[in-house]
């Protein structure tokens, strides 16, 4: 409060000397009219507008040492002191709210005079002006349009035109509206000097007026000053009219008679600029913001269209994530102490680790965590600010610099916004700080900082530590993002602890998400500014997609049937352009989807179609009772359910597969071989032995037989002679292999490829 007086008063100050010296004598008073009042407008708004700078940020470098925090914290009492009834300040406040009451009476009371006087007195309207009949000698005033006269002399046509006219210019132009506002700004700074002052001034410049409006209907300047003179009075009038003054008569004798020129008037009107630009950047307040110096900027386009799309990023911690988690957990309890910069990377692998893998490890331990941002400040009573003196009794620091306790003195006790402080025990003073006492120290400044925005520095860090990361990862070889993992999850915890209007208020942008593994992220980045598909794409598609409508149509129309191989990939990728790619008016002018029959069924398989695999919750489901099992985690860092049954144990993973101790998936169990017939004994005829079985037929005597059925031949879905597919088995008989009976057009049908072929069996009946 007092450093904005201060600068309200300067300002004033500073207006007011240069109307006194360059425009008062002036011929412009309506312009000095909108100059006074606006003088007090501006004094009032400069010193609560705020000027925010953008200043880069200042990296300071502090020596840290490894700080271990207890759990159980220890809480020491703060002794209660009592502050005086009567200080300083409620005495003051307490004057002030008298002088504003004494004043506001004065100022009722006014307002009720004028009021009766209007209300008792005889009245008569004349044009927009009502006339007041006074039966008691006044000299003329006015209040709005109402206009005190004396009556005797109104009724007998004894006041002069010129008076008449002078106060009829008070109430035509609103005078009274000025001298209303300056009186109820009075109420509020009554204690203050120059308010008094510029009234005067204000009342001073509506005289000027008023003559002014009298002078320019071709009265004689003499005539009309000797006028003024006879009807002139030092008596007292009612504050809130305005009335012939003699005092002022010296005034405007003298700027009755000054002639101002354009120019002059222009030049003092053109000074007023430089005037306020300079109160503007003198006494504005000033609020300095650092810039953010990460990459969130920019990649912000990107982000918001990545995060559109449905990319997981993190799917459960790492196995070494794991690792370090449980290696944490043990060290924590056995030491019961806390490394707290760790402790911050192990809630982020917690956070990011599956229900799974959460049920199989044992929870950290829980610490509070005070928000900074959200501690309101506390000030110091001057008792208090006067015993932090004593050097021997508290170390003190300021904004977090420590400072010797004499700095004090360069401080008043308002000067500081928050404090905290703690007892020391004697094991944990030191040499450079031996006081039981340390407390630390606030400016407004300095909290703001240290805790208003905390959080928002502690984001900041974090997601620039983060983006720092990022761009060294996408520059190298992009094979392990797990730390980028961890970065992320730390970030987006403080950014969950933001309100909406703290989001808006420090324009703070989540986090971007975390690079996928041994990806090319210029390919990725080419999707993401991708708003549509390209020419080219949407060519390639046409083309292909023309091409098979066609084929597909020829088949059909002919019945032969012969339908296009197509490879299942071409499909997939022709398929994302069509659907992905492609905006509806780009899919609006293609080739349409081409109707692709499906492909050939499998053959037969020997296993029995009602076997099936079991479901993890079947196994469980059917575990007999008497067995031991239960949930463990393995070396891939998966949690498995075992079994233990007639010593023997077996693990499980999620999806129900049997794996060793490793995690590791084991092939199913050969079929059984059946047992050999008994030999019956005291039988005398042996039978004979059975036939040995048939040599199995190789893959290149199927071939070969097939090629004599006049079979179709096909090798990666493309057709191919009988010699040819010879050719390809006699070169690698581990070639896979698959025949279906017969076609459509009575053919035996021969599938050749490097990879286990998939038929759709449900498909079958249409070919």
């Amino acid at each position: 409060m007092e450093l904005y007086l201060l600068k309200f008063s300067v300002c004033l100050f500073v207006f007011w000397l240069v109307y006194v010296s360059l425009l008062e004598k002036q011929q412009m008073h309506s312009f000095k009219r909108f100059y006074l009042l606006g003088s007090f407008v501006v004094a009032l708004v400069i010193p609560q507008i705020t000027i925010i700078e953008y200043i880069e940020p200042i990296v300071q470098n502090f020596e840290v040492t490894n700080a271990f925090i207890p759990i159980e914290a220890e809480v020491i009492p703060q002794p209660i002191e009592v502050t005086p009834v009567l200080t300083l300040e409620t005495i003051l406040w307490t004057i002030y709210m008298l002088g504003a009451a004494l004043f506001a009476i004065r100022f009722a009371i006014n307002l009720f005079r004028l009021y009766r006087q209007i209300v008792k007195n005889d009245k008569q309207r004349n044009h927009s002006f009502i006339y007041v009949l006074l039966k008691t000698y006044r000299i003329p005033h006015s209040f709005f349009k109402y206009i005190f006269v004396n009556q005797y002399l109104f009724e007998n046509n004894q006041i002069p035109e010129e008076v008449r006219l002078h106060e009829e210019t008070h109430a035509r132009q609103w005078h009274s509206l000025d001298i209303l506002l300056l009186e109820l700004l009075q109420i509020i700074f009554w204690f203050h000097p120059l308010v008094y002052i510029l009234k005067h001034h204000v009342k001073l410049n509506h005289e000027f007026l008023a003559d002014e409006a009298v002078l320019q209907q071709g009265v004689a300047t003499k005539n009309y000053q000797n006028i003024l003179l006879q009807f002139s009075s030092n008596t007292h009038n009612n504050q809130l009219a305005s009335a012939i003054n003699y005092s002022s008569f010296k005034k405007r004798f003298t700027v009755m008679k000054t002639q101002t020129s354009k120019t002059r008037i222009w030049l003092s009107t053109l000074l007023v600029l430089p005037i306020l630009a300079i109160l503007f950047y003198s006494f504005a307040e000033r609020e300095y913001v650092e810039k953010d110096q990460d990459l969130l900027d920019s990649i912000q386009q990107k982000l918001d269209k990545a995060n559109k799309l449905n990319v997981v990023y993190i799917d459960g911690a790492t196995k070494a994530m794991m690792k370090e988690y449980n290696d944490w957990i043990i060290k924590f309890n056995t030491t019961h102490y806390i490394d707290y910069s760790k402790y911050q990377r192990i809630v982020a692998i917690h956070d990011m680790m599956t229900e799974e893998q959460r049920a199989s490890v044992e929870k950290y331990p829980v610490i509070p965590d005070t928000n900074l941002s959200k501690v309101k400040p506390k000030s110091p009573t001057v008792s208090q600010f006067e015993e932090w003196k004593n050097t021997e009794k508290y170390a003190l620091w300021i904004d977090g610099v420590h400072v010797p306790n004499s700095v004090l003195n360069n401080y008043v006790a308002s000067d500081i916004f928050h404090f905290v402080g703690s007892k020391v025990h004697n094991n944990a003073r030191t040499e450079k700080f031996p006081q039981p006492f340390q407390f630390s120290l606030y400016t407004k400044d300095g909290f703001r900082k240290n805790y208003q925005k905390s959080a928002v520095n502690n984001y900041n860090a974090i997601t620039k530590k983060y983006s720092n990361a990022i761009s060294s990862y996408l520059k190298g070889d992009q094979k392990d993002n797990s730390e980028l993992k961890i970065l992320k999850a730390q970030a987006d915890k403080i950014y969950n602890l933001f309100t909406k209007e703290e989001l808006k208020e420090h324009n703070i942008l989540p986090p971007p998400p975390v690079p996928a593994e041994n990806k090319n992220w210029q390919k990725v980045e080419d999707i993401l500014e991708q708003q549509k598909a390209t020419k080219e794409q949407v060519a390639e598609y046409n083309a292909w997609a023309k091409k098979m409508n066609s084929a597909i149509k020829k088949a059909e129309a002919n019945k032969s049937y012969e339908y296009p191989i197509i490879k299942q990939k071409e499909v997939e990728h022709y398929l994302n352009i069509y659907k992905n790619l492609m905006t509806n008016e780009q899919r609006k002018n293609a080739e349409a989807w081409p109707n692709i029959p499906p492909p050939p069924p499998p053959p037969p398989t020997i296993a029995d179609k009602s076997a099936k695999r079991k479901t993890l919750k079947e196994i469980i489901k059917e575990t007999p009772k008497g067995a031991e099992s239960g949930y463990e985690m393995l070396d891939n860092g998966e949690t498995h359910y075992y079994t233990i049954i007639k010593g023997e144990k077996t693990y499980y993973n999620k999806d129900g597969y049997i794996t060793d101790d490793k995690g590791n998936i084991l092939p199913p169990p050969p079929p059984s071989v059946p047992e050999p017939p008994k030999a019956k004994k005291n039988v005398e005829d042996t039978p004979p032995p059975p036939p040995e079985p048939k040599k199995p037929e190789s893959t290149l005597d199927f071939i070969i037989k097939m090629a004599k059925a006049n079979a179709s031949f096909y090798y990666e879905g493309k057709a191919i002679t009988s010699d040819e597919a010879i050719a390809l088995i006699k070169k690698n008989d581990q070639l896979n292999v698959n025949a279906y009976p017969k076609s459509k057009e009575g053919k035996p049908l021969v599938y050749i490829s490097k990879e286990p072929i998939k038929i759709d069996k449900k498909k079958k009946s249409k070919n």
